[in-house]
């Protein structure tokens, strides 16, 4: 059935809440660089397009998508990149989840495809308990970096075959990958593939080996003294807003096998929502007094 909030009629509408259990999916992610090889809205693609994905599987809303995510401002900010205050991106947020709740749904799972929101969503989750509601949040990572890794658990956990799209050598790609451990981040070979498997024709392999995503290093010695700053120095030590190996050799097989695999996570989490009888329960005992 249609699951995209902006695609249902009134009329439906009542049906769609009915068929998800009260479960809509809220994609996050933002606006920023990534690399020289994929375009400003990945994050925004894997979250958006992924939850979709996913509601054919398992029945859920997906709410349009929350664009803006938490990007530092300043004016070495890479072109294209949006940045907005957080104080604004929580006080949308919370309006969007009482308008969410306002029209049925009591279980909101905000599935975030950006690595930047993580903190504050974590703080908007504690905050949201400062006030009666009739409606519960969650967050759902994406983790569409770890995509090679998850295919290679699979793999090795199933056999050869076990994964849709990909052909023996892919499979050899990726195992190699893995058996290397090489790193994975932003922009990454799981990032990559995800946007090869749902807007191939942004990406750039050609743009790879011009700048690096490797570790420079620079911010190390803080985190060894315990010390914390913003990120924890990811934007010194990855000042190409890349972070992994070149994804050298990544192709649309390997980009549609990541998305099949990024959506049956997501399906599985999404079921275990709808299916779960605990968070509401547990929001109202610790709102009682209210």
């Amino acid at each position: 059935m249609e699951t995209r909030w902006l695609y249902t009629t009134s009329e439906s509408f009542p049906t769609l809440v009915k068929e998800s259990k009260e479960v809509c999916l809220l994609p996050i992610g933002c606006v920023e660089k990534h690399g020289l090889h994929l375009p400003l809205g990945t994050d925004v693609f894997e979250a958006s397009e992924i939850s979709y994905k996913a509601t054919q599987l398992e029945t859920a809303c997906v709410f349009p998508d929350f664009t803006f995510g938490d990007v530092p401002g300043g004016p070495s900010m890479p072109a294209g990149s949006i940045s907005v205050p957080v104080e604004m991106e929580m006080a949308l947020l919370e309006t969007l989840c009482e308008q969410i709740a306002r029209n049925g749904f009591k279980k909101i799972l905000i599935c975030n495809g950006h690595g930047g929101n993580t903190q504050w969503l974590n703080t908007f989750l504690r905050n949201l308990m400062n006030k009666k509601r009739d409606y519960v949040c969650a967050v759902y990572g994406m983790n569409s970096s770890k995509s090679p890794y998850f295919i290679a658990d699979i793999l090795n956990g199933q056999g050869r075959g076990s994964v849709p799209y990909l052909t023996a050598e892919d499979e050899d790609y990726i195992l190699d990958f893995c058996a290397q451990k090489k790193e994975v981040g932003h922009a990454c070979l799981g990032e990559t593939a995800c946007v090869m498997g749902l807007h191939p024709e942004t990406v750039h392999l050609d743009r790879l080996g011009i700048e690096s995503g490797l570790s420079t290093h620079e911010a190390d010695y803080l985190k060894d003294a315990g010390i914390q700053i913003m990120n924890s120095g990811w934007d010194v030590n990855f000042c190409n807003a890349f972070h992994g190996h070149d994804p050298i050799g990544c192709n649309e097989r390997i980009g549609k096998a990541a998305v099949h695999v990024q959506s049956h996570r997501l399906a599985k989490a999404i079921r275990v929502m709808k299916n779960d009888e605990n968070l509401l329960r547990w929001h109202a005992n610790f709102q009682k007094g209210w």
